[in-house]
């Protein structure tokens, strides 16, 4: 009789949690119904504030987690969020395949954004070509805007780090090294003009490209230029200052390759006088190897 009563209190205090438990698992159905009807009205951030009122009564509230990472995915755009909700679910009910899917497909994502992340990081502890060859990969595997704007910003945070050490580099007269540094800077901006669809580099890739050729002149190899200041013109062919630099590298070939600079030039849009006089010049050339 005495262990009888003794648990009397314990039942009614299961009882006393059941109804509680009761109590807010049907409000938080109430939540999860009238944001079934906001949804249906298209009012789909009132909808997602219903959903989190449903949520914060029950966390296991499966059908609010699957209804919220809808919502966020398809109408907000929330990936972060549409992620964390899939993922939830998707413990919730193991069994269900779609969730599964959209909680891989979430964590790879994740893990694009991540490997941008890191190869920054390789970029500023000095390891520059990895870092950058890093960067193309992650950008090149993104499949969504929000992971490839991620990835653009960590190639846009990459890049003045990079000048900063090819200007070290070129202050200490490793030239060389600077030109070879300052190349990876370029082809960020290539790498970015390209994520964003543009057929032109950001008004400050201007002063790298100076400072590129600046350095290959003093290290007496201009033609270490040439393959960085070609891909840029194959994106960006008006580009004035990769045409006029590129114009200074045939000046120095041995012959000069006067016609080629002459082009080169007129797209930089040098002055005609200056653009005649080389004309004048490859003819001469020429008419000088018919001689021999």
């Amino acid at each position: 009789m005495r262990r009888i009563t003794s648990r009397a209190p314990i039942v009614a205090l299961l009882l006393i949690v059941s109804v509680a438990a009761a109590g807010c698992m049907s409000k938080a159905k109430k939540h999860l119904y009238k944001a079934e009807d906001l949804f249906e009205k298209k009012d789909y951030q009132a909808a997602r504030e219903q959903l989190l009122q449903a949520i914060k009564l029950d966390p296991n509230l499966l059908d609010a987690h699957k209804a919220l990472a809808n919502i966020d995915e398809q109408f907000l755009h929330k990936d972060d969020e549409a992620a964390r909700e899939y993922q939830i679910a998707s413990a919730l009910d193991p069994t269900d395949p779609k969730l599964l899917q959209k909680a891989r497909y979430y964590r790879y994502l994740k893990e694009q954004e991540e490997q941008g992340d890191k190869a920054l990081d390789e970029v500023k502890s000095g390891d520059v070509e990895q870092g950058m060859k890093d960067l193309r990969a992650a950008l090149l595997a993104t499949r969504t805007p929000a992971t490839r704007a991620h990835v653009t910003q960590d190639v846009a945070d990459a890049i003045p780090i990079i000048v900063a050490q090819g200007d070290k580099l070129a202050q200490q007269q490793k030239y060389v090294d600077a030109v070879k540094v300052y190349e990876q800077a370029i082809r960020g901006y290539i790498l970015m003009a390209e994520a964003d669809k543009q057929q032109k580099l950001a008004p400050d890739a201007d002063k790298v490209l100076h400072a590129i050729a600046d350095a290959a002149n003093k290290a007496g190899a201009p033609d270490m230029t040439s393959p960085v200041l070609q891909d840029v013109l194959s994106l960006d062919a008006n580009n004035k200052v990769a045409n006029m630099e590129l114009a200074q590298v045939y000046l120095q070939h041995k012959p000069p390759d006067y016609e080629t600079a002459a082009e080169l030039m007129d797209r930089a849009g040098a002055p005609k006088a200056e653009v005649t006089k080389l004309h004048q010049e490859a003819k001469r050339q020429e008419a000088k190897m018919r001689r021999r």
